[in-house]
């Protein structure tokens, strides 16, 4: 009779377990990293946090034009694009362009970053170029930052990146350099 009663309270004790043990676990997703606000005042702001003293110009980049988006993007095609804008050195002998966009599906914002490393062309002012490169992403955002070192006084690619990042809240989720 005994071992009837132990059995019966450790069979008791193993049901009551496992009926806590299978409570549905609440999983709790982090909302997706986003950039706020348009892109030309995020840029403006990145050139406040870092005294950036050059003029430049900054323009929508016209995604429809497949030239437009290789010279300013280093990009075959804008599929993966919603918007970007470019700001550049408003003097074309200053090797200076750094372009914003934001990605259909921040999914894709490390395969475009990548895309836009390698395919983006340093030389592209003729005779000067950006030897400083960096694209930093930002969950459905993409800055590509390139600069000639020579220019160092007025910025460098790392300071630029170091001011987007402060705007996104301290974290970006890639930089790559070239």
């Amino acid at each position: 009779m005994k071992t009837k009663r132990i059995l019966l309270l450790l069979l008791t004790a193993v049901l009551m377990v496992s009926a806590v043990g299978c409570k549905k676990e609440e999983v709790i997703n982090e909302p997706e990293a986003k950039l706020e606000g348009d892109l030309t005042s995020v840029i403006e702001k990145i050139y406040e946090n870092t005294e950036f003293d050059l003029m430049t110009a900054n323009n929508t980049v016209d995604l429809k034009d497949s030239d437009s988006v290789q010279y300013n993007m280093g990009l075959e095609d804008a599929s993966k694009i919603k918007e970007a804008v470019v700001s550049e050195a408003m003097i074309g002998s200053q090797a200076y362009s750094m372009v914003l966009a934001r990605v259909n599906d921040a999914a894709d914002a490390k395969a475009v970053a990548d895309a836009m490393l390698k395919g983006i062309n340093q030389r592209k002012w003729i005779c000067v170029m950006a030897d400083d490169l960096k694209v930093a992403v930002y969950g459905d955002s993409v800055l590509l930052v390139m600069i000639a070192s020579s220019m160092e006084e007025v910025a460098t690619s790392q300071k630029l990146v170091d001011a987007f990042e402060e705007i996104c809240g301290g974290k970006l989720d890639v930089v790559l350099s070239k």
